[in-house]
């Protein structure tokens, strides 16, 4: 077995283990999490789908937008659209490398090099993060110095810096360094830095969706006691950045759950905590399935802008 495979095996079995001591959490807290004060709300249930939707078109626009700016004329709007929402289901393998691969396999039928997707989501994610990680630093001031989530939570404060790695300075000649190792032309167009800045106010905005979408799920089967909404999604978020720096687990798989439960759990008592993170993150997966099955459908055909 290569040395890849093993990384991938490991970071799966890491998110497994992680899951099984979050169930173990919950099933000993059983009384607990049976005796809590849920109430199911259908309103706030539809506005977690409603905002968790519109966070998914639009991060799939912004990708599109990333994508034509790096290569003329840009494949049909649908198209990508559609090859971003399928590429997401290569995001539960460890490393993402399906997902990227998904993508360049469907932008090339459009004539789009593989370099240029890459390079687009070498973009997409590294703004993502920043603009995610901004959110985060919330969290961070609310938690404060002494919280359970440890020092290592505190890196995410450095994770802005990433956006300098982005620079045109920066990304031509590391990308240009990489793709000649790789024997590939260099590319023909990167982000201006001032454009770079404008996406991460985009995902500024994508981010704040998802993380208000949690906490609707939330507040729509806990009710009023499991936080207020900026506590909550900043809390997510946090999460969600400290899952992505630990980039060998699939999705994150058991790391977000873990953290996001430790922050909620300054709410709501510990097993309620973890049944309230893992319920969201299968609120998200099956969000997520839904968009990808209504954009596949979408997109196909879609050979004109």
């Amino acid at each position: 077995m290569s040395g890849r495979s093993w990384v991938r095996w490991a970071g799966l079995v890491a998110g497994l283990a992680i899951l099984g001591a979050l169930a173990w959490t919950v099933a000993d807290a059983w009384d607990v999490v049976t005796s809590f004060d849920w109430q199911p709300s259908a309103g706030w249930l539809v506005l977690a789908v409603v905002l968790a939707f519109i966070s998914l078109v639009l991060s799939a626009l912004a990708y599109e937008a990333v994508l034509g700016s790096l290569h003329r004329p840009p494949p049909p709007v649908l198209a990508t659209v559609s090859a971003w929402a399928r590429s997401l289901l290569g995001r539960y393998v460890p490393g993402n490398v399906l997902m990227v691969v998904g993508r360049a396999v469907m932008a090339e039928a459009h004539g789009v090099p593989k370099r240029i997707t890459v390079a687009a989501t070498t973009y997409e994610q590294v703004i993502a993060l920043v603009a995610a990680s901004l959110l985060a630093v919330v969290a961070l001031l609310d938690i404060g110095s002494g919280s359970a989530v440890g020092p290592a939570a505190w890196l995410v404060l450095g994770v802005p810096l990433a956006a300098l790695l982005l620079h045109p300075r920066v990304f031509g000649p590391a990308s240009a360094w990489a793709l000649r190792r790789a024997h590939r032309e260099p590319l023909g167009a990167l982000l201006p830095f001032g454009r770079v800045i404008l996406m991460v106010g985009w995902y500024l905005v994508t981010s704040a969706l998802l993380g208000l979408s949690v906490w609707a799920f939330m507040r729509g089967v806990g009710g009023p006691e499991i936080g207020d909404p900026v506590g909550v999604a900043s809390g997510f978020l946090l999460a969600f950045v400290v899952s992505m720096l630990v980039f060998i687990v699939p999705s994150g798989l058991g790391v977000r759950d873990a953290m996001l439960a430790l922050v909620l759990a300054r709410q709501v008592p510990g097993g309620v905590a973890v049944a309230l993170s893992v319920g969201s993150r299968l609120f998200l997966i099956a969000v997520e399935l839904v968009f990808v099955a209504v954009a596949a459908l979408a997109g196909r055909g879609r050979g004109t802008r």
